[in-house]
């Protein structure tokens, strides 16, 4: 009696384990990476990853959910490389937690999986990000900075009517000559951070420092192109993963061995400003050989009339640097999200084909995180995917469109 009990209670759970099975057959898979030419395809999705690709439906696929891709398109999920969910956070968490919920849960429905945020409150990004990954709240998958700069930065925001934490705790650091920069670090890292934001105030030998550090510990660095005084060439020679806003790369052609902030940008401004091509093409080179990302924020840049921003896109490209799609811009709880006009400018303005966007917003976006599990549509990735009812490499709006969105191999959509 106790034998077939048993035996009863080990069918029922098999049959729950199997049932977590999904069949997307006879889709059109959009692979992520632009070499990989689409292909009609059957994708078995078990336990929240892709388990197999059939070149022909399998016959007998027992206690699995069937969806008949037919006509339809698969692709990895996106990934917004530049947010801020929580760089200002209301007092009344509950009142937050609202808004940023409505948000993200938009970015869901509007095909985003993945997010890096640039620079919050790394509690609150925490408990965003753990109700996400328990199931609590629907949204993407969360991935956070630290952003460290000097007390001159801080002490400037301060007096813009912030205070409390500010350069004060492991999540906005402020960083000097001489203090413990790998204390500052491993404090980060207990916070929950993936990355260190290198953001301003800071002289080459302590982004170079910071880097390091980042590294040692197993964080990734992610840096503004400039960070004043430093000029780009200074970053780029310390190493970071990652080098935030194309527009800021054209502080590398004035003249002296730093940047004097106000100056920078009047610099700029002035209609007699040129981008000097051959100055850029030299620090983009350095940025692929070092395998640099670019997170170029076009779409920001244009609203602001940078101009300059489209133009080093353009030559990063050129030169083989694999850009990234953030948008550092404000989300909004319904309608449409930035990532897509991010995306536009990209291919509409910088060059990059519709292909070469999609892997900008897939594979590269996941690994300037650090992240092998997602990003592509293959055997062993997580199951971040969208279901489209048309090509986006016809059109990339179709990205935003979903029918159906899977998260770890869930539909939420």
């Amino acid at each position: 009696m106790m034998r077939s009990l048993l035996f009863l209670f080990l069918l029922t759970i098999s049959s729950r384990l199997h049932a977590q099975q999904i069949l997307i057959k006879n889709v059109t898979v959009i692979d992520g990476h632009a070499a990989v030419a689409p292909q009609i395809a059957s994708v078995l999705i078990r336990n929240g990853v892709i388990h197999r690709i059939y070149a022909k439906p399998p016959r007998n696929v027992s206690n699995t959910e069937v969806i008949d891709g037919s006509g339809k398109f698969l692709t990895p999920g996106l990934t917004d490389a530049h947010v801020h969910l929580a760089t200002v956070v209301d007092e009344d968490n509950r009142k937050a937690r609202l808004q940023t919920d409505s948000i993200m849960g938009n970015m869901v429905r509007h095909g985003i999986t993945t997010v890096r945020d640039m620079a919050g409150n790394a509690p609150y990004l925490a408990s965003c990000r753990d109700d996400v990954r328990s199931g609590k709240t629907v949204g993407p998958d969360i991935f956070y900075s630290a952003q460290f700069a000097g007390p001159g930065y801080f002490d400037l925001i301060r007096r813009s009517g912030r205070d409390g934490e500010l350069g004060n705790s492991a999540w906005y650091k402020a960083i000097m000559p001489g203090m413990d920069v790998n204390a500052a670090i491993r404090e980060a890292k207990a916070a929950g951070v993936t990355g260190i934001k290198i953001y301003a105030d800071l002289d080459a030998q302590l982004i170079h420092d910071i880097t390091i550090a980042a590294h040692k510990a197993g964080l990734k660095a992610w840096s503004h192109a400039a960070v004043f005084p430093s000029k780009p060439s200074s970053v780029a020679a310390a190493g970071v993963n990652t080098m935030s806003h194309a527009n800021d790369f054209a502080f590398q052609q004035l003249p002296g061995d730093t940047l004097e902030i106000g100056k920078a940008w009047q610099a700029l401004y002035k209609k007699t400003f040129r981008l000097d091509t051959l100055v850029q093409i030299r620090l983009l080179q350095e940025m692929a050989r070092k395998g640099i990302f670019l997170d170029p924020t076009v779409f920001h840049a244009e609203n602001n009339k940078m101009r300059s921003a489209v133009i080093v896109t353009s030559l990063a490209h050129e030169q083989g640097v694999k850009i990234v799609t953030g948008t550092d811009w404000i989300y909004p709880n319904t309608g449409e999200v930035p990532l897509l006009q991010e995306m536009l400018v990209l291919q509409q303005k910088c060059g990059l084909s519709a292909a070469e966007v999609i892997q900008a917003s897939t594979l590269n976006s996941a690994q300037v995180i650090g992240l092998r599990d997602r990003g592509l549509v293959r055997q062993g990735m997580r199951a971040d995917l969208l279901l489209l009812s048309s090509n986006p490499i016809v059109d990339l709006r179709a990205l935003f469109q979903p029918v159906q969105v899977f998260l770890k191999g869930k539909t939420v959509l």
